[in-house]
């Protein structure tokens, strides 16, 4: 039932997102052809523009429809329909979940792609020094263990700002008016918990270094490698914390608080 969810979502989606994506290149190729070309510096300037404001654009469309899919398709009356639906609550969640995180990667890759074609390929000499220290630091084993790390939490950091976005959809439940606003209000709240909550475990970072440099002397016996496995894992652990809070409240709110007045 869930791939049938998704297959849903997917066509719903890609019926507004491929057409932006075919644009968006369109006009990047056209762009990079015009600078190569003599005598076209304004038309390539312009197209550039456009190129650039296209980026940002589909940047901007993709949050939107992320917000509009699960608004309307579970909050709204188009709920009662999704409600009567032989499935759990987990499904539709993670259905909405998943086809979002792939069209945000999409678009983050379309945007980089895009980027590229546009700007002067020799200004990557910066990335290519950063990756030759990258693999030098390392063995290929322990490259391919903190790639793979790296993605996960990558995926995951998605996966959070998601959730983090349905979370404060769906406690708009709890009114019965404005819960547009009450979702912003909400969001502009839970952010900023989250933010204080990072700043206090920092200040306590520092805190405990500043007393009896434990933190120095744990990562002075540590490896390079056993270092960044450190951080990355317990990066990991954090977030992985958070999407399970998030998902879980709003999980909570579908099952127990659904009102669609």
């Amino acid at each position: 039932m869930l791939g049938k969810l998704m297959k849903y979502e997917f066509m719903s989606m890609g019926r507004i997102f491929l057409p932006i994506y075919g644009a968006l290149m369109a006009v990047t190729i056209i762009s990079r052809l015009l600078m190569l070309l003599p005598n076209t510096y304004t038309p390539a300037v312009i197209s550039t523009i456009t190129a650039s404001l296209l980026i940002a654009a589909t940047s901007v469309i993709t949050l939107i429809l992320i917000l509009q899919r699960f608004y309307k398709n579970l909050l709204t009356n188009e709920g009662y329909l999704m409600m009567t639906l032989p499935v759990k609550p987990d499904l539709l969640i993670s259905s909405k979940l998943f086809v979002a995180t792939i069209f945000t990667i999409a678009t983050f890759l379309v945007s980089i792609l895009a980027i590229l074609i546009l700007a002067d390929y020799s200004s990557a000499t910066g990335f290519d020094s950063f990756f030759d220290l990258f693999l030098a630091s390392y063995s290929t084993p322990q490259v391919v263990l903190l790639t793979a790390e790296v993605f996960i939490l990558i995926l995951l950091a998605i996966f959070a700002s998601i959730l983090l976005l349905y979370t404060c959809m769906s406690l708009s439940l709890l009114v019965n008016k404005r819960r547009i606003l009450f979702s912003f209000g909400m969001y502009v709240a839970i952010t900023t918990v989250l933010q204080i909550i990072a700043v206090i475990m920092i200040t306590a970072l520092v805190a405990l270094e500043d007393m009896d440099g434990t933190l120095s002397r744990i990562f002075s016996e540590m490896s390079t490698f056993a270092t960044s496995q450190a951080i990355l894992l317990t990066l990991i652990a954090l977030t992985l914390g958070l999407c399970a809070t998030l998902y879980l409240t709003t999980r909570y709110m579908l099952k127990w608080k659904l009102n669609l007045q």
